[in-house]
């Protein structure tokens, strides 16, 4: 019996140490520009969202979503945040293939997290990504604008749309 566990915790050791063997070594890819591997981006995904789940505490949108708001989080998004993320007819050309991990474009896929989540994101940004940090760079109430409008994305209001989209739909 002793000879089974032994053989499946050298098992679950050696693949997991082998790796960080050929990591260690300089042997993993590391340009930027190369596509990750699929289990790589899943576990990345994975790690993400449990971290934001667990970093981000639950709270109120001080803001509520009227188009005065959604047009001030859509003015700051569009001069701080559309050029890694893009704009509706605009994907960000280089935030979609020189960033690793890949910047989100969320006219294609607008964040699926509660506004709470996002409102942790843009104010601490993301390790080990192009994601920065915007505590003390722009007020929290503009952090929380850009959340509403981030969140509302898929239901602006037909006039916010139309600024959004430059009359497209």
């Amino acid at each position: 019996m002793r000879h089974f566990i032994f053989g499946v915790l050298a098992g679950l050791l050696i693949g997991p140490l082998i790796a960080t063997l050929i990591t260690i070594a300089g042997f993993a890819p590391i340009a930027a520009k190369t596509q990750p591997p699929g289990l790589e981006s899943e576990i990345a995904r994975r790690a993400l969202n449990a971290s934001v789940s667990h970093a981000a505490r639950r709270m109120a949108n001080p803001l509520a979503p009227s188009n005065e708001t959604l047009r001030a989080g859509m003015k700051i998004f569009r001069e701080n945040c559309a050029g890694c993320h893009g704009e509706p007819e605009h994907p960000s050309s280089w935030g979609t293939t020189s960033f690793y991990p890949r910047v989100p474009q969320f006219r294609q896929e607008p964040p699926s997290r509660p506004d709470w989540q996002v409102f942790w994101i843009v104010k601490n940004g993301i390790r080990y990504s192009g994601m920065g940090a915007w505590d003390g760079q722009i007020p929290d109430e503009k952090i929380w604008q850009v959340a509403t409008f981030l969140n509302h994305l898929n239901n602006l209001p037909a006039d916010v749309q139309a600024e959004w989209t430059g009359g497209r739909k």
